[in-house]
């Protein structure tokens, strides 16, 4: 349907305001998603049937919104994220190799000292 979807939160069970379908709980997810009408409607359709969704609410966001741009912004999103967590790793990997260096490098002996003692000769 050329849709695309932008991110998706779990928020978790919650308490409802009110019983629906004689439940008192419920557990809620936020998808943020772009497309048509035609990816709005099958995706309502689909809400409507499955059983374990209790209720559903479509909120219009924007109505100039890209998929195109979206999903651009999206994968430079994700490459950023893959970047910075290979800098981490690498940084992480670093370090390991530094306390390795550090703890295969001889230690110094410590020096002996001589006490006289008074008497003792």
């Amino acid at each position: 349907q050329k849709g695309i979807l932008v991110k998706v939160e779990r928020w978790g069970k919650r308490k409802l305001a009110y019983l629906i379908k004689k439940q008192p709980r419920g557990f809620y997810i936020l998808f943020d998603y772009a497309g048509e009408t035609a990816v709005v409607n099958e995706l309502e359709r689909n809400l409507k049937i499955h059983d374990r969704v209790l209720k559903f609410m479509t909120v219009l966001k924007d109505e100039t919104a890209d998929p195109a741009a979206l999903e651009k912004e999206i994968a430079e999103a994700a490459q950023a994220k893959e970047k910075k967590q290979e800098a981490q790793t690498a940084g992480a990997e670093t370090q390991t190799a530094d306390r390795k260096a550090e703890n295969a490098a001889p230690q110094a002996a410590p020096e002996e000292t001589k006490t006289e003692t008074k008497g003792d000769h």
